[in-house]
């Protein structure tokens, strides 16, 4: 929901709120009708908080009763989101890795990129580091050749100018 101000959303709900049709007020603010409806659950249920939940701080053990809860009152994914105050999205997430690696699959993850290892380079041979060196001087000398080029350009056109 982040594709949509918090302005925009508040102000469709309000308009849903008073008397309007979801399908009219999600046509003029441009917004999906499900994503519209699905906020204005979370609205009613939670207040502004709820229209940008997050799933951080859950337990494994308050994830499985979360999952458990859906399951045993025949919730979607959206209702139990909803409910929870959090994105249906993380519900499903959670669910698709309990199967896949039960209650591991719903422990913490590190967050974030994984450290790159970088494995040591060997020392340089004398002629890779001449080598080396050589190129340096060679992109170098290029470099000033092409800004003597621009200098002597812009002078003649300084000249021709006065």
């Amino acid at each position: 929901m982040s594709k949509y101000s918090k302005e925009e959303i508040i102000a469709a709900i309000k308009e849903v709120e008073s008397g309007y049709s979801i399908n009219q007020i999600a046509k003029k603010y441009q917004i999906g009708w499900t994503v519209l409806q699905v906020c204005l659950r979370r609205y009613q249920k939670h207040g502004e908080k709820g229209l940008y939940p997050h799933a951080y701080g859950w337990s494994a053990q308050q994830k499985i009763e979360a999952l458990n809860y859906m399951h045993e009152n025949h919730l979607s994914f959206t209702e139990t989101g909803v409910l929870l105050g959090i994105s249906n999205r993380t519900i499903w997430d959670w669910e698709k890795r309990y199967l896949e690696n039960g209650m591991s699959g719903l422990e913490d993850k590190n967050k974030g990129r994984k450290p790159r290892v970088q494995k040591p380079k060997p020392p340089k041979t004398r002629l890779e580091e001449l080598e080396e060196e050589n190129l340096n001087l060679r992109i170098e000398n290029e470099y000033l050749k092409k800004l003597n080029a621009l200098v002597a350009e812009r002078e003649k056109h300084e000249r021709e100018s006065r």
